[in-house]
């Protein structure tokens, strides 16, 4: 639908984890079956008793099931006030969700959080989304700030989504921006030069979302850009708070199953003191680009935001923004995800550097080459 772990970590770990622009932490795992009872389980204040709940997992240990959190990390860490937060764990230990152990006290409480289910992959969140990042107040404060329930489960929902490939983002079926008219590829060939294609690569101001996660954030409606208001101001309610951002890439195809090609970063056209690997690898691709042309069609670097060479048999590509969490679960999944990153920005970086100094040799047919391909997953 197109639209115009587990201890929390002090800071000094949270700064050590940064990854790409995500923030990583240590983990908690929310069942779906803990999930969806929680949506549907009588409470007086839906969002209260989801957090209070979040900020309880957040303190078990390798288990996931054992806490000595309660009503105090919750005001701690989230802002909601003592009687409430007992309140909502009230409600969960009258549900039967949540027991006290032989253990507890009134002063030195202990919940027995539900098993995980050994059939089905839970959704795995960061203790920082709970403790909050160095000198950061708490997503999950902010989301409570905001007043909306279902904001809090956007979010939890977006977290069970994300894709464990180079991006480590939202699979662009289930959310996908810089999209062009008609979800169309906004890609246009400049020239071909010898075994290469030189791309012109224009960003897009539609996005587009789906999949059967949307219908919870969607009103019920036959006109269709009333039924997706709900749940694009939803989206933009955790972009404004800063949990959701958007990172451009270059896919191979305009399709919603595309693979990744590279990452882009249009700070590589500008002076930057310290620019990151992906600023780099842009510039790299621009350069590669004029290099490939020559000055004498200069001209044909006027109309685009981003210019890459590609080899010449490759499909038209498109330019997709991944939706991606700003802090991040730092699962042995993500640390995968970065790691063909990193090999992806390598091998591209290699493959450009070579290609130029074979245009300025005066060499223009042999394609690129990429190295070794990614190892299988683990």
């Amino acid at each position: 639908m197109l639209d115009s772990g587990t201890v929390a970590m002090d800071d000094s770990e949270a700064e050590k984890r940064v990854r790409g622009k995500g923030r990583g932490s240590n983990f908690f795992a929310l069942g779906h079956e803990v999930k969806d009872q929680l949506w549907s389980m009588p409470t007086t204040n839906r969002l209260n008793l989801v957090i209070a709940y979040l900020v309880l997992l957040a303190g078990t240990g390798s288990d996931h099931r054992l806490t000595k959190w309660s009503a105090k990390a919750c005001e701690e860490y989230t802002g909601l006030g003592k009687p409430r937060a007992k309140h909502a764990i009230g409600e969960l230990v009258a549900s039967g969700l949540v027991k006290r152990t032989d253990a507890s006290s009134r002063m030195m409480p202990q919940y027995e959080l539900p098993p995980l289910a050994i059939d089905a992959e839970p959704v795995f969140l960061p203790v920082a989304l709970v403790t909050g990042l160095s000198g950061e107040a708490s997503m999950l404060r902010r989301v409570r700030e905001t007043g909306d329930a279902m904001a809090l489960r956007m979010l939890i929902d977006l977290y069970g989504l994300i894709s464990l490939d180079a991006t480590h983002g939202i699979p662009l079926e289930h959310l996908r921006g810089g999209l062009s008219q008609n979800d169309e590829p906004n890609a246009r060939k400049l020239a071909d030069v010898g075994a290469h294609g030189v791309w012109g690569i224009t960003r897009g101001s539609y996005r587009g979302g789906g999949g059967e996660w949307a219908s919870f954030h969607r009103a019920k409606a036959k006109d269709s850009s009333v039924a997706w208001k709900p749940f694009w101001e939803r989206l933009d309610l955790l972009k404004q708070i800063g949990a959701v951002w958007y990172e451009p890439w270059l896919f191979d195809s305009a399709a919603t199953d595309a693979e990744p090609i590279i990452p882009l970063d249009p700070s590589g056209y500008y002076p930057v003191a310290e620019p990151d690997d992906e600023a780099r690898l842009t510039r790299s691709a621009l350069d590669t680009a004029r290099t490939l042309v020559g000055e004498e069609r200069e001209y044909l670097f006027e109309r685009a935001d981003f210019y890459v060479p590609l080899t010449l048999h490759r499909q038209t590509p498109a330019y997709r923004e991944v939706a991606r969490l700003r802090v991040e679960a730092d699962t042995p999944g993500r640390r995968l995800s970065w790691k063909r990153r990193r090999i992806i920005i390598e091998q591209y970086q290699q493959a450009f550097d070579q290609l130029r100094h074979d245009a300025l040799e005066g060499r223009f047919d042999r394609p690129m080459r990429l190295g070794s391909t990614l190892e299988p997953a683990l």
